[in-house]
This record gives C-alpha cells, structure tokens and sequence, in this order.
C-alpha cells in the first residue's frame, strides 16, 4: 500500500507510506554535528545520522503487542510525507516531514462517538475486533491490513461517528543535552518574587504526560498524587526506562522540592502520565496514538489544573486533539485544564499537537534572552519552532533540575544542569499556570492563558505578538502577580 486517506479535524489527509522494515530508519537532526564537549554528563555517542526502529522494540510493550501481528510485518508501514495541500499548510513542518519523528501505521484505528451498532458494521464488514477499550468512549479497533483499515474508517466516517483515525506509532529522537551552566532560569522570570506570594499549594496539581518520572525521587516523591504507566504495562507505576530521564527532568522544572534546584512551584502537587518509552535503542521514544489520547483523559479526569506535554511530531491525530479539548474545556469541573504544549526544536513550523490554536504553545528562549535558533548566543545546534499557534517562550536551554536518582539518567546524581529543548521551556510555563491557580484556583483555562500573554516580557525589540517570539518570554512573577490582583478585585466587589 502506497498511500492513505483519512480526515483531520474535518480535513482530508493523504499520507504516502513505504514499507516497514526491521532496520528502517530515520535522519537525527544534527546528526552530523560531533558533541562540543566531553564533559557533557552521559552524553550519548553521534552516530552515523540514524537510529533503528525494529519490531521486537515494540513487543516488549504489553499495551502495544496487540496492535500488530509480529509474524506479518507488512501489516506495519512508515508515513513518508503528508500529500494533502490544505493540510501540509495546516500541519506539516514548512520543509516537510520533521527529521526527528518516524512515523509508523498500525492495522488500528481509534474511534470514539460510536454506537453498538456501528461496532457491529465494523466488525461484520471489515472483521474489526475491539482490542482496548478507553475512557470517554475511545475503542481501538483491528483489522488484517491497511487496506481494510482505509475502508473501515471510511466507513465509520459515513456513519457520523464522534472521530475516527489511524492509531500511529511515533517513534521520537531523543535531543543532544547542553552543556553544563550555572543556573540563570529563575532569576529572569522572576521565580523568588513570584515566591513572596506563593510557592505553591497542595490542591493544585502538575499533570507531566512523558516518557516515565522516577516517582522515588526524594525530592518527586512527596509532591506525586497518582501516577499510571499507559505504554509499558507498569500499571500504577510511571517510572520510566533505563537512562530514560526525559519526564524526571519535565518534572523536577515544575516541582521539585530540593533546595539546590527547585522546581518552580514546589508546593504543587504532581500527577505522572508515562506514555512514552524506549525504542530499543539508545536513541530514541516510541509513543501510541491510542495510549497518549486515554493518558490525557486519565489526567484530567484525575484533577490536573495544568497539563505539560513535552512530545509530538507530524501527522495530526483527531483522538489526541479531541482528548487535549476536553482537558481544556472538562477539566477542573468545567473551569478547564491549563493545557502546555511545546512547540518543538527543528526551527521550523511548529510540531502537532502544539499546531492546534487555544492552547498554550511553547518555545524556548536561552540566558541571553533570544528565542533559541541554530544562530543564537548560546552555540546549540537546535531551533525552537514556530508559528501561528506559538502562544510564548520560556528557559529552554542548559536547564537544572532533577534527573533520575544515582547511576541513571544524564547525570550520574540526582540531579542535571544540562537539560534543553522545547521540552525544558514547556514546563516553566505548566508551572507558571500552577502557581497562579495557587492564588485563585476559579481562574478559567482560558483566564490563565490570557494573563500569561498580558504578563510576557517583549524581548528582541518586538512590540507585539510575531510568529517566532509569540507574545514575548514568560515572566512568572507578573503573571502570578496579575492572578492575584484579580483576585483582590473580586474580593472589594463582594
């Protein structure tokens, strides 16, 4: 099968697909670029611009061994680029597919909106069998090829059902740390002087959506009020894989209650979502379509005032999108969840999900207060995304904070200073939010998303919002000062 049709957010998609091979591979941004310094903690080796991707990586998953048969690999297929013109200008990177995710096809499709009767038709029809079930109505169904898949979603969408779209497998590059830095993060933002109104409270909780989070961090573990494995079978665990320090570093940004490296709202509570997990490779993540949407469910349906979501990658996924909404609209009872998105690091047109407008989509920004590019002061050879969705930047470069406890991780402590991307700045914002519920917890979602873009600081002599700074950087301190004098006012009013 060459290609495949389906629709996205009500736009019709053409991806063209290659077969799936047992060794496929995909181009590392940088990869040619050597590391500038041994003295990188853990840095991993440069290799040769790929990383494998292979089958039994995936069948060392509980939640992912069903998707596919192993013994018929040509049920799996590898998007090659995205041939829709509406939606290419709607999604799709400005020079194409993005060098750091590898998409992979399953014979599934997730769907939610449906009736009894609708799994009925699937399965007479098409021998659809439901092989996971979750929450908000979400099924995943099987088919034998990609063939029937095209045909049974063609199908259901004639039906009106709710969505309906391939579950896809992402399979991400992990980035290149930086080089360690003295701190610099909190003072620009203004962290200490958001603290003399609050450093948090217990009642507002951090959702971090990633790879796993050492939840026996001593300085996570007091913070963490649920965690739940979505892709690795860990159950009522979300620690993470190996070296896998990704969502612990996501983590320690927001609450960390260590005295060297705090996070930023370190009376916040923390909820942790693993959804990602290792390759097979040192290199990089793999990432369920099916699993990532019931994840975000999970979170906010957990009580997450604000979700961060240090992930993504090309083709859009109606499950996903539909998930993120109703966290943003549903959550907190109806006040809705402070929804995190990061933008991405190719410097290029921002990544989906953070491509989907009303949220909050972050960029990053480096010590010397430029949005971080290929270019800029700090010598990384990386580009924070962008584009019409980019709601702020935030610190994402040279970042301390926690890492996966002893030998493990990008450190050999309990602790990094070289954490970066899209991914670092992602946070800090998710926590700014925090910390502004702290002081009035009745701010809707989207109250807090407009006071984080009325508090930004314009940086490079901008005077308004531009598709590579969005709104200016994040200044914690004016933000949770703004919280709090709204909070004042309704006060006088009563």
């Amino acid at each position: 099968m060459k290609s495949m049709s389906f629709q996205s957010l009500n736009r019709p998609v053409t991806i063209q697909l290659r077969p799936f091979g047992e060794t496929s591979t995909v181009q590392r941004a940088g990869a040619m670029k050597r590391a500038r310094s041994a003295s990188v903690a853990k840095s991993r080796p440069e290799v040769a611009g790929v990383y494998p991707t292979s089958i039994s990586a995936l069948l060392r998953s509980d939640e992912l061994r069903n998707r596919f048969d192993p013994d018929a690999p040509d049920q799996l297929a590898v998007v090659r680029s995205t041939t829709s013109d509406s939606v290419r200008r709607a999604f799709a990177p400005a020079t194409g597919a993005s060098t750091r995710v590898q998409i992979i096809v399953t014979p599934c499709a997730i769907v939610d909106g449906v009736r009894s009767a609708d799994v009925e038709y699937a399965r007479s029809k098409f021998g659809a069998r439901i092989i996971s079930e979750g929450s908000e109505g979400k099924l995943l169904l099987r088919v034998d090829t990609l063939v029937q898949l095209e045909a049974l979603m063609d199908g259901l969408r004639q039906r009106d059902v709710g969505a309906v779209s391939p579950n896809f497998l992402r399979f991400r590059v992990r980035g290149t740390p930086s080089q360690p830095r003295r701190t610099w993060a909190h003072g620009m933002i203004g962290v200490r002087d958001a603290w003399e109104l609050t450093r948090g409270d217990p009642s507002i909780s951090v959702a971090i959506l990633d790879e796993g989070v050492d939840t026996a961090h001593p300085c996570l573990k007091p913070a963490i009020i649920a965690e739940r494995d979505f892709i690795g079978g860990g159950g009522n665990s979300a620690m993470p894989d190996g070296d896998d320090a990704h969502g612990t570093a996501c983590a320690g940004i927001v609450v960390s209650r260590g005295k060297r490296y705090p996070g930023i709202a370190p009376d916040c509570s923390l909820i942790a979502a693993r959804i990602g997990m290792s390759d097979g490779s040192k290199y990089g993540w793999v990432f369920d379509d099916f699993a990532t949407a019931d994840a975000i469910d999970w979170c906010w349906k957990q009580g997450a005032a604000a979700l961060s979501n240090s992930w993504g990658g090309d083709v859009p996924s109606d499950s996903i999108s539909r998930a993120l909404g109703r966290a943003r609209t549903q959550g907190r009872s109806g006040l809705g969840s402070v929804v995190c998105i990061a933008a991405g690091n190719d410097q290029d047109r921002t990544d989906f999900p953070g491509r989907l407008p009303d949220f909050v989509t972050v960029g990053a920004s480096n010590w010397n207060d430029e949005r971080k590019t290929h270019k800029s002061s700090d010598g990384e050879p990386w580009g924070s995304n962008f584009g019409p969705t980019l709601t702020l930047l935030a610190p994402g470069v040279a970042i301390a904070t926690t890492d996966i406890s002893g030998a493990r991780g990008y450190a050999s402590g309990d602790f990094t200073t070289t954490f970066n991307g899209t991914s670092a700045a992602t946070p800090h914002v998710a926590a700014a939010a925090a910390l502004m519920l702290s002081v009035r917890p009745d701010l809707t979602a989207a109250q807090v998303r407009r006071l984080l873009v009325e508090t930004a600081d314009p940086i490079g002599g901008q005077t308004g919002w531009t598709r590579e700074l969005g709104h200016g950087r994040l200044n914690v301190a004016a933000a949770v000062r703004a919280a709090a004098a709204l909070a004042r006012k309704s006060t006088k009013r009563a």
